[in-house]
């Protein structure tokens, strides 16, 4: 008998043997087979369950024998000090999986912050404010705690941190550590293979990534903007040069330097730049963040915040964008609901804590129809809340909020729809479209769509989502034939 750190004694086994390098298959078998025995013992001496706990040792074997050129594309100075990875390595020999992507996850949630702080902690945090407006009030790394990791993910995937497929990959990864480890109740496995496909992803894609070109040139631009006098000579060539990004990047930019020109904070020299660069950009601006600007003025009026009032008021002139104005604050609570609602949705217990955030919103919507500012918001996030994310026995929507989305649903107009028909270039929007219920969700959203129209093109567009194929409605956004369709509404 031998005594533990805990004074309990127990059985005591045949000393394993190490593996060393250049150790014999036979003998990493052995090694990892011979573990089984004294936990499964330890748990029944405890009294504790033994079935279902521990992954077999066919699957531990297939990510050891593939693990050190698996981080072969690991620096060895950053090799050297990832005590993260010898965690992960130890829960895999002993078979907890769960565990593992556990001690994987939270140091790819590091580095992603980490690359975040270094590119633009000012930008990030203006981001995640319009996603929400809890995270408005942010400005430092500590800060990073209060933003979920979905939302991580999709800020830095705005950014260009992350490109779409990197994004998806590492969202595929914090859905598993969701759902499949042990950072949540769950009876989902994951596969040897499939633990060493996670582990490459977040070391490439997270861990040793770096942010490329067109992200960078963004970075300097926000730099001279705070720090240097632009000339005015070179304005037409920045904003020209800006124009060559994504769509989404450049509204984010816009919405960014809208945010400096209202702080009071900032000097004169920052608010010239902008003066100077900020009608360009305007021109190229999506109408959707136009208009959004242009309802901060009225949110601005509510609040008695009257030099951003003013601010916004002489940012629109500049841009010759005053007909994007909102006197109405009105427009921009329902936004910032809506925010709060999309932000329930992408948290755990999504199916549980909607419904306040959906009664809030019915509340709150104009009796003359939803507001040009608020349209695109309106409708991703309540079809997306309608939709569902397939997870757990409630298809991953909040019962308790159907009711109001259906009637939001029901209320939509030509309007409404025509927008929903443009939002599947949206990578959020889309994001669990691949998956079975949402599918059959989506498709039967699309045929009560139908019943509310006899427009031919919104029919036609319609009608082609119908004959898609089955779980593969996130890839219509890029579709030749969709986007063919889309061009007549």
């Amino acid at each position: 008998m031998t005594e533990n750190l805990t004074g309990i004694e127990y059985t005591s086994y045949p000393k394993i043997d190490i593996i060393k390098d250049g150790a014999s298959l036979e003998s990493i078998d052995t090694s990892v087979s011979r573990l089984n025995q004294p936990l499964a013992d330890m748990l029944e001496y405890i009294g504790l369950p033994t079935e279902d706990v521990l992954v077999s040792t066919e699957e531990r074997k297939k990510v050891i024998y593939s693990l050190q050129s698996t981080l072969d594309i690991l620096p060895i100075e950053e090799k050297e000090k990832a005590y993260y990875l010898s965690k992960f390595a130890v829960a895999v020999t002993v078979g907890l999986f769960d565990g593992a992507l556990n001690f994987l996850w939270n140091e790819t949630v590091t580095a992603i912050r980490k690359m975040a702080y270094k590119f633009d902690l000012q930008y990030f945090f203006t981001i995640a404010g319009e996603l929400s407006s809890k995270y408005k009030k942010l400005s430092t790394y500590e800060d990073f705690e209060v933003v979920s990791e979905h939302d991580l993910l999709e800020i830095c995937r705005r950014i260009g941190l992350l490109n779409d497929i990197n994004h998806k990959r590492l969202e595929h990864v914090n859905y598993l550590r969701n759902h499949a480890s042990s950072a949540h109740p769950n009876q989902n496995e994951i596969t040897g293979i499939e633990m060493l496909g996670l582990l490459e992803n977040c070391l490439k894609y997270a861990i040793i990534a770096k942010p490329d070109h067109s992200v960078i040139q963004i970075q300097t631009l926000l730099t001279n903007i705070r720090i240097h006098k632009i000339p005015t000579e070179d304005y037409e060539i920045i904003t020209e040069d800006m124009k060559k990004q994504p769509q989404e990047r450049l509204d984010d930019f816009i919405i960014s330097i809208h945010g400096l020109f209202c702080d009071e904070r900032q000097e004169q020299s920052v608010k010239d730049n902008i003066e100077g660069l900020a009608k360009g950009i305007w021109q190229a601006t999506s109408k959707d963040v136009k208009y959004a600007i242009g309802a901060k003025f009225g949110l601005y009026r509510k609040n008695g915040e009257t030099l951003k009032k003013e601010a916004t008021q002489r940012f629109l002139e500049i841009v010759d964008g005053v007909q994007y104005k909102d006197d109405d604050s009105l427009a921009a609570e329902l936004i910032e609901k809506l925010q709060y609602l999309r932000s329930a949705h992408y948290e755990f217990n999504n199916f549980y804590n909607e419904s306040v955030h959906a009664k809030s919103i019915a509340d709150s919507l104009p009796v003359n129809g939803i507001p040009d500012s608020v349209r695109k918001l309106f409708v991703k996030t309540i079809v997306v809340c309608y939709v569902g994310n397939g997870n757990g026995r409630r298809e991953g929507v909040d019962e308790g909020a159907i009711p109001y989305y259906e009637e939001f649903i029901r209320n939509f107009s030509i309007k409404e729809i025509k927008e929903f028909l443009k939002l599947f270039e949206d990578k959020e929007f889309i994001g669990d479209f691949h998956k079975d219920i949402p599918d059959n969700r989506l498709r039967k959203l699309i045929g009560e769509f139908k019943k509310e129209t006899s427009d031919v093109h919104l029919n036609s567009a319609l009608d082609y989502m119908l004959k898609y194929p089955k779980n593969r409605m996130d890839k219509i956004g890029i579709d030749t034939g969709y986007k063919d369709i889309l061009k007549n509404i």
